[in-house]
């Protein structure tokens, strides 16, 4: 009796839920460990830096980032001379589809009143 027990015990049951759906739902909870963990990791990283650098270190980056945020508004950019030609050849081949769409149509037209 308690041998039937163990053998109905190791036999697969079956379900309703799919066993793909489960396969999936046990990668997605691995990946969100692993996303965790890494996450986790490099909150440890950083406090230790912090640690170890002090907060010296981030008032530091916080000025430099406050003085690139302002040189960034600042500045204009003059586009460099390739950007400005390969704008052009844009404009040029966008204008050419277009006459040649055109064309197609013209041509489907009057391919349509010879068949008719």
């Amino acid at each position: 009796m308690m041998a039937e027990s163990i053998e109905r015990a190791n036999m697969k049951r079956l379900t309703l839920t799919s066993h793909f759906e489960m396969k999936q739902e046990k990668l997605r909870r691995e990946e969100e460990k692993k996303r965790q963990e890494k996450e986790e990791a490099r909150k440890k990283l950083v406090s230790e830096d912090v640690a170890v650098n002090g907060s010296e270190n981030m008032n530091v980056e916080t000025s430099d980032q406050v003085l690139l945020d302002k040189g960034k508004a600042a500045v204009v950019f003059d586009p460099d001379p390739l950007v400005l030609k390969l704008q052009e050849d844009l404009a040029a081949q966008k204008t050419e589809q277009e006459l040649l769409k055109e064309e197609v149509r013209h041509l489907t037209e009057s391919q349509n009143h010879v068949l008719s």
